[in-house]
């Protein structure tokens, strides 16, 4: 009986003050452990977003310049920093507007698109560093700017052309037959990453499908 009672009692006693330190200094052992794993991971993270291109303006806006050029049906006038072509005339179905001329159905001219280098408010100029594009309706006798493409635009950190030295320009046409009537585009442009600057150039060439 008196066994029985000393059993009871240490059941009963509860936990004891080394059994406290022992489990204390494996979850402190636990937590040290996965701080360690935690801190590891964030550093190879960090690490690898430090490589990371910044926020590429330039291939967005090359994209976007290449899908709508693509669609044009001549190039009106073109420069290092501005391109105009013109867009063909559609119908109330999204068709090309087909006319009789001397030499059999043509398609008519729509929209002036222009696309240029100019400041913050939308004014041309070789020397900003936003991307635009303006529009002249059939009819109208001035471009009015509609939307900005791009921020931080850079064409002088363009790749250097080795036929001219300098930098390549935005726009090139290539009104022959060997190039196919093709438009080269380059852009480049600028970004912070961590407090320092990064560029990224975007390059495309583009065949006018409405020839």
């Amino acid at each position: 009986m008196a066994r029985l009672l000393q059993r009871r009692m240490r059941s009963e006693r509860g936990v004891t003050l080394p059994e406290v330190m022992i489990g204390a200094s494996l979850m402190a052992i636990i937590a040290y452990g996965a701080s360690m794993m935690y801190f590891s991971a964030l550093k190879i993270y960090q690490q690898q977003v430090w490589r990371l291109p910044p926020y590429d303006a330039a291939t967005a806006a090359v994209g976007r310049v290449s899908r709508e050029l693509a669609d044009g049906m001549l190039i009106d006038t073109h420069g290092p920093t501005s391109i105009v072509f013109i867009m063909p005339l559609k119908d109330s179905q999204h068709d090309n507007v087909l006319t009789l001329g001397p030499n059999g159905y043509q398609m008519s001219q729509g929209d002036h698109v222009c696309y240029y280098l100019g400041n913050a408010a939308g004014a041309y100029n070789e020397d900003g560093h936003c991307l635009w594009k303006a529009v002249r309706h059939p009819g109208a006798a001035q471009f009015v700017p509609v939307v900005k493409i791009a921020d931080n635009i850079h064409p002088e950190l363009n790749p250097v052309d080795p036929d001219t030295g300098q930098p390549r320009g935005m726009f090139k046409y290539w009104p022959d037959d060997i190039r196919l009537w093709g438009v080269e585009l380059w852009m480049t442009s600028t970004s912070l990453v961590h407090g320092q600057p990064r560029t990224q150039t975007a390059h495309s060439e583009v065949y006018l499908r409405n020839l």
